[in-house]
């Protein structure tokens, strides 16, 4: 059987504990507050951003620190793996993905296969968490990368925040359209769709419910059903928010297979408090 390593970063909803007892390593993104530059889910905790968060702080999130990469690439050399796969979040989002080529390419690192999941989070988890049952069953490199294309060309990820306060600190709506929103007790919706470039709005509501309405129209178009996909639903400080979500998909889709989930620290910097998000992923 193949020694294949599966890396992937820390968007995947995992502390280094649950990653590394499922055989997953981990690479960590730099959250930075107030000057400070963490490590997610290393030296600062999920539960520690909320804290933090709490305080008003605006957190600003950055690719894995460099340094660190190239200490690990050093490091699996000495561990004579067949092959490497790194599964990095989208390159459209973060600067990831290229940290880990220009590490790889500083290493040489002719035995490693660097693929961008054009997603983030919990299909990330999806296919790292199958891509190490398939290591265990002596499945060839191949075999999946076939798998995690037919994950990664084929998910939807929706974002709910609460309000867009923590958005409009970290720079990703104007002032204006987060007062307008507050003002007019707008909900609003947002997405990230195949290979999606960028979070794009889906559209608003008044009320909670036809927000889940609206997703499970979106969900619907794009022909996801309790039979083709696995449903993740993550919250930041917000499980009733995504209990109800998981119930109106379960009313409007059927029995579907469901997770709930923290919301990765890196992404409630962004998102903030009572955010939730909705993402599906393909059933391999």
């Amino acid at each position: 059987m193949n020694k294949i390593l599966i890396v992937t970063d820390s968007t995947i909803c995992m502390t280094v504990e649950q990653a590394k007892a499922a055989g997953i390593e981990m690479v960590p993104l730099s959250v930075l507050v107030d000057g400070q530059e963490y490590r997610d889910q290393v030296d600062l905790s999920s539960a520690e951003l909320v804290a933090k968060l709490r305080a008003k702080a605006v957190p600003k999130t950055a690719q894995p620190n460099l340094g660190l990469l190239d200490d690990l690439m050093k490091q699996w050399k000495t561990e004579n793996y067949d092959h490497i796969i790194v599964f990095a979040l989208s390159a459209h989002l973060s600067g990831t993905y290229q940290a880990f080529r220009l590490a790889a390419t500083e290493n040489d690192m002719q035995n490693l296969t660097l693929i961008d999941s054009l997603t983030l989070a919990s299909p990330l988890r999806h296919v790292s968490l199958r891509a190490v049952e398939m290591v265990k069953a002596g499945a060839s490199v191949d075999e999946i990368l076939a798998m995690a294309k037919s994950v990664f060309d084929d998910t939807v990820s929706y974002l709910y925040p609460e309000n867009l306060d923590q958005l409009n600190r970290s720079g990703r709506v104007s002032g204006g359209v987060t007062l307008l929103s507050s003002l007019l007790k707008i909900k609003p919706v947002l997405v990230l769709e195949n290979a999606g470039v960028k979070i794009d709005k889906l559209g608003t509501a008044r009320t909670e419910t036809k927000v889940f309405d609206m997703i499970v129209e979106d969900l619907k178009k794009n022909n996801i059903s309790k039979d083709t996909h696995k449903f993740y639903l993550l919250h930041c400080e917000a499980l009733d928010t995504a209990l109800r979500a998981k119930d109106a998909l379960i009313t409007a889709l059927g029995d579907v297979e469901t997770e709930v989930l923290e919301l990765p620290a890196v992404l409630a910097a962004h998102a903030g408090l009572g955010t939730i998000a909705i993402q599906a992923a393909r059933l391999v």
